[in-house]
């Protein structure tokens, strides 16, 4: 049975995430951790905030079930936690071991909820498990046919995120499609290896790969292949150092997240 972790703040962000989840596992076996952090451990009213969190997580499986329908396949966990933010939701996922955290992207009238932008990149730090699946406010779920990967194969990608892409790759029924930005650079030995790697382990379920030159920066880059190629989820890994860095440090992945109208897939670079 998958384990299938949802932070909600209550906002619309944190419950299309959730809509989404249960619409892209309708043929799967899945417990659904909802999980809101109410208050800190040392709050002298976090009773009250628990009792108010468990009417709040009630109403929410009310309306998901009202909205997408029951489904016996789907089992619900809903969780009130009194802790640190962000530790007490990696602790979390580590500890039930999950195997997918789906957190909602914000809407252009939302306020910063703790879900997007640096709180979200918090999480994606703190939550190393696991892949995190960052869903668009404005989306509707659709099939998702066409499944792109995008890295400079730096490092080597670990089999546990190989079986990751290909597992949602078989769950939906999607073909991955691996995409690269030439930046002009000598291809070392390491970086053909990995990508070569990489390609025999997916070529079952993958197209072929496609390189493009960097003509306007990384993320119209990569937001262009991602229209032109009518891309429904895009896939990276997260790498505290090398590629990914330069889209923390830069607030470029903000960026891109504000402006993608597909879902995001960030997989930890080393899974534990």
């Amino acid at each position: 049975m998958l384990q299938i972790l949802v932070p909600t703040d209550f906002s619309n962000n944190s419950y299309n995430a959730l809509f989404y989840a249960a619409k892209l596992l309708k043929n799967e076996e899945s417990t659904f951790h909802i999980v809101n952090v109410c208050s800190t451990d040392n709050d002298p009213n976090k009773e009250e905030a628990k009792l108010e969190s468990a009417q709040g997580l009630d109403a929410l499986v009310h309306r998901l079930i009202r909205d997408a329908g029951e489904n016996k396949r789907h089992t619900f966990n809903k969780v009130s936690l009194c802790s640190d933010m962000y530790k007490g939701i990696a602790e979390y996922a580590k500890t039930n071991k999950v195997d997918l955290t789906v957190i909602g992207n914000k809407g252009k009238e939302e306020v910063k909820h703790i879900l997007f932008g640096n709180n979200a990149m918090q999480l994606v730090r703190e939550i190393t498990n696991c892949p995190i699946l960052i869903v668009p406010l404005e989306i509707d779920f659709r099939q998702v046919d066409k499944l792109a990967f995008t890295s400079n194969y730096a490092n080597p990608i670990t089999d546990e995120n190989i079986r990751a892409i290909t597992f949602l790759s078989n769950l939906m029924d999607s073909v991955i499609v691996p995409m690269s930005i030439e930046e002009n650079k000598e291809n070392n030995a390491a970086v053909v290896e990995n990508k070569s790697g990489f390609l025999k382990a997916i070529a079952d379920k993958s197209d072929k790969e496609v390189e493009l030159p960097m003509f306007d920066g990384k993320v119209n880059t990569i937001l262009e292949f991602v229209d032109l190629w009518k891309i429904d989820m895009l896939c990276m890994v997260y790498y505290p150092h090398h590629f990914f860095l330069e889209f923390i440090g830069k607030g470029i992945i903000k960026e891109l997240n504000m402006k993608l109208k597909v879902p995001f897939l960030i997989l930890p670079h080393n899974p534990n």
